[in-house]
């Protein structure tokens, strides 16, 4: 960094955001140590290499532009009379949006996110139904996934923002977090009931719908040849779940509880099993078995 700087006022002083407001008042650069923690230098003048490339025509970015690249560290400018605040870095300029522009995007996002995730958790209540009366298809599976991977792309923007807000995005933090809950595991659960209708457990990647174009998303054969079900699939196949998401979410029953009943039996089994089959099971006692009833019930009262 030395190598383009000139002139100056060496101070090696703690970095505090009081020392750095009274100094920006000097002319010059601010020079900061690469963790943050100290001011190094103050009223710097920065005199990079006249031949590295730059679009930039005014004199103080184009200074900037070009001392990031020499120096490989990146470089902020600050506007007064356009009120804006710009990054350089690896020959790129990044415009440093304000708080208000920042909550502004958030709200949108996180209203976006609100609408999607209504529209997941009413597409899970339909195909609560269809999973009861054995009815789902390939097709329906496809639905919820890609409206998962909707919800993720929003949720990760969301955080985004978030992470640029800091404690000025608290309360929209809360509401994210909230809308968090509509789909938190549903992933793993849907791959806890479907993945054994693929090749391997492993084929069936929800992660690898992350890496599709919002078009393709929207494709069902897409979707169900990543998932596992190679190319062509039929989408009109029919699928039977194992009733983990649906004794784990709606019936509320612990996931140690839930492993046991779907390795003994099918839901539909399930549904039917009076208490004393239940108690047949290692573990389970009159007033667990009890327990199980009454979530087999929820689910179907809720269906």
């Amino acid at each position: 960094m030395r190598q383009v700087c000139s002139g100056g006022f060496d101070l090696n002083v703690e970095f505090t955001e009081q020392k750095l407001r009274e100094l920006a008042k000097l002319d010059g650069a601010i020079i900061l140590s690469k963790d943050l923690t100290r001011i190094v230098a103050a009223g710097v003048h920065l005199v990079p290499a006249g031949d590295l490339p730059t679009a930039e025509t005014g004199t103080r970015h184009r200074s900037a532009d070009r001392t990031a690249q020499a120096t490989g560290v990146p470089v902020i400018t600050v506007s007064a009379s356009m009120s804006t605040i710009s990054l350089f870095l690896d020959g790129r300029r990044h415009l440093v949006e304000t708080v208000p522009q920042v909550i502004s995007r958030a709200n949108q996002t996180l209203a976006t996110l609100a609408r999607i995730s209504q529209r997941l958790g009413d597409l899970l209540d339909q195909f609560d139904i269809l999973e009861i009366g054995e009815q789902v298809t390939l097709r329906d599976l496809t639905h919820v996934a890609h409206r998962l991977e909707l919800t993720r792309r929003l949720s990760s923007e969301m955080q985004f923002h978030l992470d640029l807000l800091g404690v000025e995005g608290r309360l929209l933090a809360l509401q994210h977090a909230d809308l968090g809950l509509t789909f938190e595991g549903l992933g793993e659960l849907l791959t806890a009931d479907y993945a054994g209708h693929v090749s391997s457990r492993e084929a069936f990647d929800l992660t690898t719908l992350g890496n599709f174009s919002p078009e393709e998303l929207f494709s069902g054969q897409l979707v169900a040849e990543h998932l596992g079900f190679g190319p062509n699939a039929n989408l009109e196949q029919h699928l039977t779940t194992r009733g983990v998401r649906l004794l784990t979410n709606t019936g509320r029953l612990p996931r140690p509880l839930v492993a046991k009943l779907v390795d003994g039996f099918s839901l539909q089994e399930l549904f039917g099993a009076s208490v004393s089959q239940l108690m047949e099971l290692e573990g389970v006692g009159t007033r667990r078995a009890r327990q199980i009833r009454d979530a087999l019930l929820r689910i179907t009262d809720g269906a």
